[in-house]
């Protein structure tokens, strides 16, 4: 009886990082690394690096590999959700700071 994969969203909930995700993906699918990384015109080594999170994914990589699993790149790159990175939630906080200051200036 063969094994039975699990449901994408599975593994997209257990993804950590984007290497997470991309072995994960491969994994589910039976997808061997060089085939993976050759249909998406990135290198062997490079691949290898990304999957192992030693090599950040740019816009670039995160559509080919995006388009090849079937995502938005915004899932490759934040696996987590953008709003879970600490430069947003910064930027947002002092956002939110901001915002009396913006209040009084127009009043």
């Amino acid at each position: 009886m063969k094994k039975l994969t699990k449901k994408p969203i599975d593994i997209f909930k257990a993804a950590k990082t984007t290497g997470d995700l991309i072995k994960a993906f491969r994994a589910n699918f039976n997808i061997k690394q060089d085939d993976m990384a050759h249909a998406c015109k990135i290198s062997q080594a490079n691949f290898s690096a990304i999957e192992k999170n030693r090599r950040e994914v740019g816009p670039r990589i995160a559509l080919k590999l995006a388009a090849f699993m079937g995502l938005s790149p915004d899932v490759v790159l934040y696996p987590n959700g953008y709003e879970a990175e600490p430069e947003y939630k910064e930027v947002r906080e002092r956002f939110a700071s901001l915002i009396p200051v913006a209040a009084k200036s127009r009043g």
